[in-house]
C-alpha cells in the first residue's frame, strides 16, 4: 500500500498547516500514559476501536522504536500508534500522531476529541503545545486526566 502524503510529510514536517499538492495537511499528536507493561499490539488493539477506528495494520519501519508501529488504513484521518522516543515525554509510553487531510475534521480537533475518549478509558493523555519536538521546547500542552 502506498504512503499518504500525511504519512510521508509528517515526520519531516511535524505539526502546523501544511499546503500539499493543493490539500491542506493538518497535524497533532497525544502521548498516552499506559502501564508499563502493556505491549504496542495490545495498546493498538484497544485505542484504535476505542476512537472508532476500525481497519488499521501493524507495519514494519526502523523508524520507529522497535521497528514497529501501527497505522490506520483507508481515511483521509490517519493515525499513527507507537512508542514515544521523546525523553521530554518519556513517561508517556506511547504516541499517537495524527494526520489529516479532510477540512471537515483537522487533526488538532480530532486529536481533543481522542484525548477525552482515552482518558475516559483511563489512560492519562497529553497534547502538546508547540514545537514539541525541538530543543528547548517549553513543556505546555493540555493534559486530560485519566
Amino acid at each position: 500500500m502506498a504512503d499518504t502524503a500525511c504519512h510521508v510529510l509528517h515526520a519531516p514536517l511535524q505539526r502546523g498547516l501544511t499546503l500539499v499538492l493543493g490539500l491542506m495537511t493538518t497535524f497533532s499528536d497525544i502521548f498516552v500514559e499506559t502501564p508499563a507493561d502493556l505491549s504496542l499490539q495490545a495498546f493498538a488493539h484497544v485505542v484504535f476501536p476505542l476512537i472508532s477506528i476500525e481497519q488499521y495494520e501493524e507495519r514494519e519501519s526502523s523508524h520507529y522504536v522497535d521497528d514497529t508501529y501501527f497505522r490506520s488504513v483507508g481515511s483521509n484521518l490517519e493515525v499513527t500508534a507507537c512508542f514515544t522516543d521523546d525523553s521530554d515525554l518519556a513517561k508517556y509510553r506511547f504516541w499517537l500522531p495524527i494526520c489529516s487531510e479532510d477540512q471537515a475534521r483537522l487533526a488538532p480537533e480530532a486529536a481533543e476529541q481522542f484525548a477525552l475518549i482515552i482518558s475516559g478509558h483511563g489512560w492519562r493523555c497529553f497534547i502538546p503545545t508547540g514545537a514539541w519536538y525541538r530543543n528547548g521546547w517549553s513543556g505546555e500542552g493540555r493534559l486530560y486526566e485519566a
